[in-house]
């Protein structure tokens, strides 16, 4: 049977948000995140694969959903479950050697760790305006105004005659991969398998987010 690791990333659920009161009596907003089912596919190596680090599956499907090269990834790294979908977490020379292929990841590996960096796809919003997408001032509502909520202008006349890129406009908004920095982590209870950090992270109800262990961790803590 595989044991558990200690690891720098591993990929979570987002339950929801709730509330966490503090030893001084504080209460503060958290976000729940439930660490998945999931073990080590795959160790990289400098020398193979150009950078350290190591490869987890997760999200188990049908045997006969999965192609033949994630069926033989698996197996040639002692794992049963038919995981479907692959990570790769980035680790130091030293750190990549006390990880084995087969290892289990859970919550216990964050249980001595202050803040970690959560990334998440951001939320769906369709296609908005200038004002919702880019925060742009509106215009006057009065007075025979024609610009409400129009994105101004956009061009030239004849020099230079174009639109500049990165220029804001309408267009499609959210589904971005977000990455919140310096969170910090309020709880890790081990027998749950769940990990609790204070305010927001990018992403829906029970979606999948990546944790990692913050490079930087200010003085104060997260937000």
């Amino acid at each position: 049977m595989a044991t558990a690791v200690t690891t720098k990333g591993l990929v979570a659920k987002k339950v929801g948000m709730s509330r966490f009161i503090m030893d001084d009596g504080k209460i503060i907003p958290v976000t729940i995140l439930e660490v998945m089912d999931q073990k080590v596919t795959k160790v990289l190596d400098l020398e193979k694969d150009g950078y350290t680090g190591y490869q987890i599956g997760y999200g188990q499907k049908s045997e006969k959903n999965l192609s033949k090269a994630d069926i033989h990834r698996l197996r040639k790294a002692n794992v049963k479950e038919n995981y479907s979908k692959f990570c790769e977490f980035r680790v130091s020379e030293k750190e990549s050697k006390e990880i084995a292929a087969g290892a289990t990841l859970t919550a216990e590996s964050f249980t001595n760790i202050e803040a970690v960096d959560v990334t998440g796809t951001s939320k769906g919003r369709g296609f908005q305006g200038a004002v919702k997408r880019w925060n742009a001032s509106i215009g006057r509502m009065t007075h025979g105004s024609r610009f409400h909520r129009r994105p101004g202008s956009l061009g030239q006349c004849t020099s230079p005659g174009r639109v500049f890129k990165n220029k804001h406009q309408p267009g499609h908004m959210g589904v971005d991969k977000r990455t919140v920095s310096n969170v910090k982590v309020v709880k890790v209870d081990v027998d749950k398998n769940v990990i609790a950090v204070h305010g927001s992270v990018p992403g829906n109800k029970l979606g999948i987010v990546e944790i990692r262990q913050s490079r930087k961790v200010s003085k104060s803590g997260s937000k």
